[in-house]
């Protein structure tokens, strides 16, 4: 009975894997077309597959936890997600203050509030419609600092 059993989880375990690849296979592909994905050879794609995979396994792990409530938020794939985290950081966070810059330091703690004006306890700009959706900026570095 026992070797039935083990021969049964083989057989089960073996027609599950191609099915999983065959989805696998249609995500990688739907996130090519819809990101309009072209890498410079099958090496360079398999690379990009081969994190975007394991970025594909870290946003369900995430998404696990979220549903769990360990998390309030959920992730997802996008444009990215072929990219490691040091190449989305040196890509999309690398800002390069000129030395020009550096030279002409600003005091940022030089703001006075008037002291004849009445300042709300607090403001929530999201109820009077001045909080956009979130747009992709690119890599143009227009950050605040």
């Amino acid at each position: 009975m026992q070797a039935f059993i083990v021969v049964y989880a083989l057989f089960i375990s073996a027609y599950c894997v191609p099915i999983f690849d065959e989805q696998l296979n249609y995500q990688w592909s739907l996130f090519k077309r819809v990101h309009k994905k072209q890498y410079a050879s099958i090496n360079e794609e398999m690379i990009r597959r081969n994190i975007w995979e394991h970025n594909l396994a870290k946003i369900h792990q995430h998404n696990l936890k979220a549903d769990l409530g360990i998390y309030s938020y959920t992730l997802g794939m996008n444009q990215f997600g072929d990219m490691s985290h040091e190449e989305f950081k040196k890509q999309m966070n690398e800002f390069n203050i000129s030395a020009n810059m550096k030279k002409n330091k600003f005091d940022h703690n030089t703001f006075c509030a008037p002291s004849d004006v009445a300042v709300p306890r607090a403001v929530d700009w999201r109820t009077d419609g001045f909080v956009t959706p979130v747009n992709n900026q690119g890599v143009c570095g227009s950050s605040w600092f």
